[in-house]
């Protein structure tokens, strides 16, 4: 059970359910809104790290936007992109971010269902590309270990990625890892 249980729409306070349509919004006009379960089937609450950004609706929805900015940057294939989301949720385990993004990750990439269990279980396939190796090995470090990122994992991201797409991977990071201590902080359970 939740820390912070889902709540219907009509339950929530004005400025949450601002939010809620919000977010719901972003949710059913992005490929996310049909890869997973995102909202109760029975009353259409949001479940997730979305009850926490509800509990601070202006912060909430800033968190979503930036999501969605972060999606729209150029230079990251989806591929990588899923592939660091699912790693930096493997080092979390964080159980509502891999049921999502695994799902999100078979359904829009080209990664296969095997690549995707393996990356969710924190494991770099054998076969990964190299652009969706820097990604992983990226996230990995950068969810994992402390102090600054090595020089030389930097320089291989800039080769593989350009500058645009190795801030873009390091966005996605950062971002993941905030939804993951979310999902943690408030034990987000996996829909059933």
């Amino acid at each position: 059970m939740s820390r912070l249980p889902p709540l219907p729409r009509s339950d929530l306070a004005p400025a949450a359910q601002q939010a809620h349509d919000t977010i719901s919004s972003f949710f059913a006009s992005s490929p996310l809104g049909t890869a997973f379960a995102y909202k109760r089937p029975t009353d259409d609450a949001l479940i997730g790290p979305m009850p926490f950004y509800l509990a601070s609706p202006d912060i909430g929805q800033d968190v979503m936007g930036l999501v969605g900015k972060a999606a729209a940057l150029p230079g990251l294939s989806l591929e990588a992109r899923e592939t660091a989301i699912l790693a930096v949720g493997a080092r979390f385990q964080a159980g509502y971010e891999l049921y999502a993004h695994t799902r999100m990750a078979v359904k829009t990439t080209k990664l296969g269902e095997e690549r995707v269990r393996l990356i969710a279980g924190g494991e770099k396939p054998k076969d990964l590309d190299e652009a969706s190796g820097v990604a992983f090995d990226v996230a990995t470090y950068l969810s994992s270990k402390p102090g600054a990122l090595p020089q030389e994992m930097w320089n291989r991201s800039v080769r593989v990625w350009g500058r645009e797409g190795t801030v873009a991977l390091v966005h996605f990071v950062g971002l993941y890892a905030y939804t993951c201590i979310v999902l943690n902080a408030m034990d987000a359970p996996v829909p059933g």
